[in-house]
């Protein structure tokens, strides 16, 4: 096997790096150059930072992926993909080697001691102004984004009001609005817009619907078989706001159209029964509302609330006492958990009078479900 330098392809004068004993450099200048990407593979004598992860960002010229690093160094306050590309430019300025050249070591003190933003500023300054660039600039102007309290997030009531803002500014509200002026606007807006917003505000701070959410059911959650499936179609909705304007996804979403905008950005969402959800958020199937009952805990819904077609459709009606409820509404939580179960194999069994019949064949059913499931149809045909 021919040996070369890990760095520049040189084959002669290596020396095996002392850390790893797996890689070669030709020189110390290649083995430091070459640092920012080798020690994610290699034994450093000190733990690996966020601030490492963010300089091997730089190097690549790319927008950092490890989550803490984007919380860190505030991508995660940077609300719009422009934004977060001039935090990147301005983080490229300070830590390249040939421009100001501060080491991640370094940038992590600051961080650690909570002067970072102080001393970015310090070391632009340091350097002339036609030398600073464009994004130093724009920094000056958003510190809040390793800074929240520069941009009045210190009125901020607390995490939910965070939410809120963080979807304000992302979806196009003024940086300057305060939280009870962007409420007011929000509450303003019409219906279907005020969900998309609090979904916004779900989605960019990596949280999805649950089930005793009322978004669960609108943005198809319900259709997913498990919470791993859920977290992945939140993955899928967070490219899909990436890609799109707000307007175009509110207008998706009111016209039923939510699919269509997914292929036209080129987003694959595989989930099996999301189309039927998502077809028509306002007049879905009421298997979904049974399913949303049925795997919530009575710590979640204490009061046991039902939409009418839930009780109707699935026999709840006929339950004489709490304790069949419970009974019932169990034998559909362990109908759901099934890797196998088809929702919509359960609403045309409901549709068509046999519920214990399809049930039945599934799982092994008591005869007391005959009676607890019964229901108004087939319905008569009126010619």
């Amino acid at each position: 096997m021919v040996r070369e330098c890990n760095a520049c392809r040189e084959s002669s004068n290596l020396k095996r790096c002392s850390g790893c004993h797996k890689v070669w450099y030709c020189s110390v200048t290649c083995q430091k150059s070459h640092w920012v990407r080798h020690i994610f593979a290699c034994k450093p004598r000190r733990p690996i930072t966020t601030a490492d992860h963010l300089a091997l960002a730089v190097r690549n010229n790319d927008l950092p992926q490890d989550p803490q690093t984007c919380e860190d160094y505030g991508f995660d306050r940077a609300f719009t993909v422009e934004n977060r590309c001039n935090l990147l430019g301005l983080y490229i300025g300070l830590m390249d080697p040939n421009r100001i050249g501060i080491p991640p070591k370094t940038i992590d003190d600051w961080r650690v001691r909570g002067v970072l933003v102080e001393e970015i500023k310090a070391a632009y300054y340091k350097i002339p102004t036609e030398s600073r660039g464009r994004y130093f600039p724009w920094f000056l102007q958003n510190q809040h984004t390793l800074n929240p309290s520069a941009a009045g997030d210190s009125q901020l009531n607390d995490e939910g009001d965070a939410m809120v803002l963080r979807a304000w500014r992302f979806t196009g509200g003024a940086e300057t609005d305060s939280p009870a002026d962007i409420k007011a606007r929000i509450t303003s807006m019409p219906h279907d817009r005020q969900t998309c917003h609090v979904f916004y505000a779900l989605l960019l701070s990596r949280l999805f619907p649950a089930p005793i959410d009322n978004l669960w059911i609108p943005f198809g959650f319900c259709s997913c078989a498990c919470e791993e499936e859920e977290m992945y179609l939140s993955t899928r909705y967070q490219a899909l706001i990436a890609k799109c304007t707000f307007d175009e996804f509110c207008d998706a979403f009111s016209s039923a159209r939510i699919l269509d905008l997914f292929r036209k950005h080129g987003i694959v969402v595989d989930v099996r029964y999301l189309a039927d959800v998502l077809q028509n958020h306002d007049m879905h199937k009421s298997v979904w509302d049974l399913k949303q009952f049925a795997i919530q805990t009575n710590e979640q819904n204490p009061e046991g609330r039902m939409v009418n077609s839930v009780a109707c459709d699935y026999g709840f009606m006929n339950c004489r006492k709490d304790t069949e409820v419970q009974t019932l509404k169990k034998v559909y939580r362990t109908f759901f958990e099934r890797h196998d179960a088809d929702p919509l194999a359960l609403h045309d069994a409901a549709i068509r009078g046999n519920i214990f019949g399809y049930l039945g064949s599934l799982m092994k059913l008591n005869r007391k479900y005959e009676r607890l499931m019964k229901n108004p149809y087939p319905l008569p045909v009126v010619e």
